[in-house]
């Protein structure tokens, strides 16, 4: 029971900031509620030894002594030198990709209503499915061919997604400066 205006006055004081309160964390679970997934910091695509590639010679090297018999040295050499620009431009793809992908995350994350993680994971579908067909498309090459056009089949593939985000990029990055939407 409240027994003088001094009392009620206190009363009154805390149920404000409670009410305050609970206005507050009302507030903040609904935008959290309403907040759009995070995109992964890093696009995977899920191929075989993504993100594995070994381009160094010593590699290529080693993986052309193991599928082929009785070559000259000078032939394996060369075969090695093959695999390896083959590995090189699939790494050199796939790294480029990962650093298009950031910026443009980075960039869709400056408007709430974009959906980056939608973005991202239709991406990684899109070239997934490019792998997919493409591979769908090829016979598989024979001896060291094999290798040379399972990663020239990623490295174009990657390229096809790091291209479109470089085009993305580019387009997000006018409509932030000259307004617009990005088509």
């Amino acid at each position: 029971m409240i027994r003088n205006k001094r009392q009620c006055w206190d009363i009154s004081k805390q149920s404000a900031a409670s009410l305050s309160y609970a206005v507050v964390l009302t507030a903040s679970l609904s935008g959290l509620a309403g907040a759009k997934e995070a995109p992964p910091e890093r696009l995977t695509i899920g191929y075989e030894d993504e993100g594995k590639i070994d381009a160094s010679p010593q590699a290529c090297l080693t993986w052309v002594n193991e599928e082929t018999e009785g070559w000259s040295k000078t032939d394996l050499e060369k075969a090695a030198r093959k695999t390896c620009a083959a590995r090189k431009r699939h790494v050199e793809a796939y790294a480029a990709l990962q650093s298009n992908y950031r910026t443009l995350m980075e960039l869709l994350a400056q408007d709430v209503r974009l959906s980056p993680a939608d973005a991202a994971a239709n991406l990684k579908i899109m070239v997934k499915a490019c792998i997919d067909h493409k591979f769908g498309i090829t016979t598989g090459g024979h001896n060291i061919m094999i290798d040379v056009i399972e990663n020239d089949i990623s490295a174009r593939c990657l390229t096809l997604g790091s291209n479109l985000i470089k085009d993305e990029t580019t387009r997000f990055r006018k409509a932030l400066t000259q307004g617009g939407f990005v088509p």
